[in-house]
């Protein structure tokens, strides 16, 4: 096995997880509207969309900026 590096989780995220685990929503709740706003404010943004997975990601910055097949960067 080759060593990538080493993930930093303490007892608040935990907890954290854990409160989402145990609410009544475990997507589109309170959690991730305050996670979109910190993400906002923190790269001073006036919106932030979270989503599911990078690919996730990537698709939607692709589409927001109009590129086809036949684009090329």
């Amino acid at each position: 096995m080759i060593p990538y590096g080493h993930q930093d989780i303490s007892e608040a995220d935990i907890h954290a997880v854990m409160e989402v685990l145990r609410s009544d929503f475990l997507t589109q709740g309170p959690a991730v509207s305050r996670f979109e706003g910190a993400i906002a404010s923190k790269v001073n943004a006036k919106h932030a969309i979270a989503v599911n997975s990078a690919t996730s990601a990537l698709h939607i910055a692709c589409l927001a900026l109009e590129l086809g097949p036949n684009n090329r960067l």
